[in-house]
């Protein structure tokens, strides 16, 4: 229960928030990743291992991902959420792909980050 609040919360955080953040944060897929990843963010801010709803998220995400443009686009995505979950560990970006099973997730997504080398 407390984490579907939690869950909620988030979505509703971070659809206000938007008006803040990149213009990639206002796209249709950055809606599905606030969606499947929401489930991991213990983990992207230095928690336990991943739990399993966060990697079932993760690999449906990196599924959804047809071309190099919908990469660049969850990248973008990224730099501009990740940001609003506070204090976060951008080496735990590629270390969840490692964690779950992923190959090629993604490298650590910093403010530096180019998201057209993705």
């Amino acid at each position: 229960m407390f984490r579907s609040i939690n869950f909620i919360a988030m979505l509703v955080f971070l659809n206000f928030s938007r008006d803040i953040t990149e213009t990639a944060a206002a796209s249709p897929l950055c809606d599905v990743v606030i969606f499947y990843l929401s489930p991991c963010e213990g983990f992207i801010k230095g928690g336990a291992d991943p739990a399993p709803e966060c990697c079932v998220g993760a690999k449906r995400l990196i599924n959804e991902l047809k071309a190099k443009e919908d990469r660049i686009e969850l990248c973008l995505c990224l730099k501009a959420i990740l940001p609003l979950l506070g204090p976060f560990d951008p080496n735990r970006v590629p270390l969840l792909g490692q964690k779950c099973g992923i190959k090629n997730f993604f490298p650590p997504i910093t403010p530096a980050t180019d998201c057209s080398k993705i």
